[in-house]
């Protein structure tokens, strides 16, 4: 039996935990939680929240511990390092990018709060500084090949193109050349296009 997910299709977290089925070639089914104003969420994993995996009837909730979940059980390819110390900066990134780098994205969606969004823009700035620093030189991914650090900053600076309908500004370079070879690696033809 295929895996079941509970998304929205436009949720970044939700985005996450596909990217991580499809890097790890796992088969699996959607419920889109929207179709039964989240009835069937419910009644199966108690709560509102998405995204839920079915785990042969087993609900695993929060897509940091469905990522973990799925790495464990299905365990090549790894999307975590090798080397302990890079997978302990892995998990800090992914936490990072889920945490500080999401309020940044999610207050730009605030357009009728003009003045969250500019927050929110200057956040984003911040944030995108730093990755620019980071994807100086000659790294084609955060660490030696695409990890859940990648993909859980792809994520959310994706959703700037798929759901906030802006896009990193062309000063980010790096950045840019990084989103570039993300999306070749997931198969994306564009930035607008949602990952399956």
């Amino acid at each position: 039996m295929a895996l079941r997910i509970y998304q929205f299709p436009t949720s970044m977290f939700c985005e996450k935990v596909r990217i991580t089925l499809s890097l790890k070639n796992i088969p699996y089914e959607i419920v889109d939680a929207r179709q039964d104003d989240r009835k069937a969420l419910i009644e199966f994993s108690g709560q509102k929240k998405v995204p839920v995996l079915d785990f042969n009837g087993q609900p695993v909730i929060d897509s940091t511990v469905i990522c973990a979940f799925l790495e464990e059980k299905y365990p090549q390819p790894s999307l975590y390092p090798s080397n302990p110390t890079d997978k302990g900066l892995c998990l800090v990134l992914e936490d990072w990018a889920d945490e500080i780098l999401f309020k940044s994205v999610h207050m730009m969606r605030s357009k009728e709060l003009p003045e969250v969004q500019k927050e929110g823009e200057r956040l984003l700035h911040i944030n995108l500084q730093m990755l620019e620093q980071w994807f100086s030189g000659d790294k084609e991914f955060i660490f030696d090949r695409i990890t859940l650090a990648d993909i859980a900053v792809f994520v959310e600076l994706h959703y700037l193109y798929t759901s906030v309908k802006t896009e990193v500004p062309a000063q980010y370079r790096n950045v840019h050349a990084w989103m570039d070879r993300v999306c070749r690696t997931l198969n994306l033809s564009s930035l607008d296009d949602i990952a399956a």
